[in-house]
């Protein structure tokens, strides 16, 4: 008995230790991986910061080319009658995404909708229109029409004897969906910062019932705010000022540990994208493992490795989400230009042959003069549809910029390159608008075959432009090859 009883002490010595062990790794572990998936969440927030920036210089680039496009259309009219051009730009307009839209005349004379002169002469943005050579984007002020909050662009008109600027406005509710994704409803909150003012909108609120409604000043604010020991709120703004382009910071927000994130809009000179993120407001994944690590953590270590696997590869999911709602181009739903030239890159750099097209809607300016900007969009869209339709599957497809589109080839012959662009052409031919007028439309496109006409992005682009400029020399509505 006695012997028993010493072998099942001497065997449980052992065990109690290893037990002990494993608990203590686990609960090492436990905490170890708390702080990696918070950091994991604090790195989506720069993610997340970022990708508003980008959304909002896209925005304003969007904006600016809108109104250049009405200032090509005012140059274009034969009839410059004041009140018809103002009903050609009322009908053109995209209701969707602006809600005014008017010029002002070199005699300083404002047209467009009475509530929307009264507050451009209120905020003196004519005078500031006329003395200034550039555009400008104004500061955020409320419609006196609709109580909304909203933002004007501002663009000269050249080689006009009577027209000086154009403008078109856009509100900030607008800029509210930019953000509302499943992912980070409810969790985030979205500033859009004037520093020198220290003045900011919310766009995207974690508190449900606050709304954009107006300016707040982030001076006012700071009792809310308390910073970390080696931080503070002068230092924020210092770093802004200085034109930092990005920073993030902890803080206790209204009681609450927080996370601070900001980038700069290269778009919005002095523009900020303020993102602030509640710790306890960590995301679904982080929630989840959390509980499970508190209720099975004692049981099996192999929950700590699934644990840190499966943060590992939702980090690696989850970015490539937010990399991918950067990546495209927000009117065709394709690669943009910028991602064309990565994957290209990536694809160049296995040495493998293909093509390079560059592909150019014809006559694309006096399609949109004579339909308008919403068919104009339509006309882009339908010519995305054709090339996902027409080319192969496993082609690098891009909206390269305004009318323009690039295609890359992979793993076909230069006869077959004809093929594809004879289908593609009878494919875009027919357009039917919504009025159910139909219209019929053309490409003009050039190729270059790497690595023989370009071992290299540029070289190919260039060797592709070439072939483009002889084929519009020529008569336009047809593809050739460097």
């Amino acid at each position: 008995m006695k012997n028993r009883r010493k072998n099942m002490k001497k065997r449980g010595v052992p065990l109690a230790l290893y037990l002990t062990v494993c608990l203590a790794i686990i609960v090492s572990a436990y905490f170890h991986l708390s702080r990696i998936a918070q950091n994991f969440n604090t790195q989506h927030l720069e993610l997340i910061t970022g990708l508003y920036a980008e959304k909002m210089n896209e925005s304003m680039e969007y904006l600016q080319n809108y109104v250049k496009e009405d200032v090509k259309m005012i140059q274009a009219m034969e009839n410059k009658e004041p009140e018809k051009i103002q009903k050609r730009l009322e009908k053109n307009l995209n209701q969707k995404m602006f809600c005014n839209v008017g010029f002002i005349l070199k005699n300083g004379e404002v047209y467009g909708s009475k509530c929307a002169v009264a507050d451009i002469k209120k905020k003196n943005f004519d005078k500031q229109a006329l003395s200034s050579a550039i555009s400008f984007n104004s500061d955020p002020y409320q419609s006196s029409e609709t109580g909304n909050m909203i933002m004007t662009v501002f663009v000269p008109v050249a080689y006009d004897s009577q027209i000086r600027i154009l403008y078109v406005s856009i509100m900030i509710e607008q800029l509210r969906k930019l953000g509302v994704y499943e992912l980070l409803q409810g969790k985030i909150s979205v500033h859009l910062l004037k520093v020198d003012s220290e003045n900011f909108i919310t766009c995207i609120s974690s508190n449900e019932d606050t709304t954009a409604n107006g300016w707040n000043n982030l001076l006012l604010q700071q009792k809310y705010f308390k910073y970390d020991e080696n931080y503070s709120y002068k230092q924020w703004i210092k770093d802004m000022r200085s034109a930092k382009k990005e920073g993030r910071f902890a803080a206790q927000i209204k009681g609450e540990d927080s996370t601070i994130s900001y980038r700069s809009i290269s778009g919005m000179p002095g523009w900020y994208v303020v993102v602030e993120l509640t710790n306890k407001n960590i995301s679904d994944i982080t929630q989840h493992f959390s509980v499970w690590g508190g209720v099975y953590g004692s049981i099996l270590v192999g929950f700590t490795i699934l644990y840190m696997l499966t943060i590992l590869l939702m980090e690696k999911k989850e970015k490539k989400r937010y990399i991918g709602l950067s990546s495209t181009d927000a009117l065709t739903g394709i690669l943009n230009r910028r991602a064309f030239q990565v994957e290209l890159e990536e694809q160049i750099r296995k040495k493998e042959p293909g093509f390079f097209i560059f592909i150019d809607v014809d006559n694309f300016k006096s399609y949109n003069d004579t339909y308008g900007h919403n068919n104009g969009d339509l006309c882009l869209k339908h010519f995305t549809k054709a090339m996902q339709e027409c080319f192969p599957e496993g082609s690098i497809l891009s909206r390269y910029g305004g009318d323009e589109f690039v295609v890359y080839l992979k793993d076909v012959t230069k006869e077959s390159v004809y093929i594809y662009m004879e289908k593609f052409q009878k494919m875009i031919a027919d357009l039917t608008l919504a009025t159910g007028e139909k219209v019929h439309l053309s490409a003009s496109a050039g190729g270059a075959a790497f690595p023989e006409q370009g071992e290299d992005f540029i070289s190919l682009c260039r060797s592709a432009d070439a072939a483009l400029y002889n084929v519009k020399q020529n008569g336009k509505a047809a593809f050739k090859m460097k």
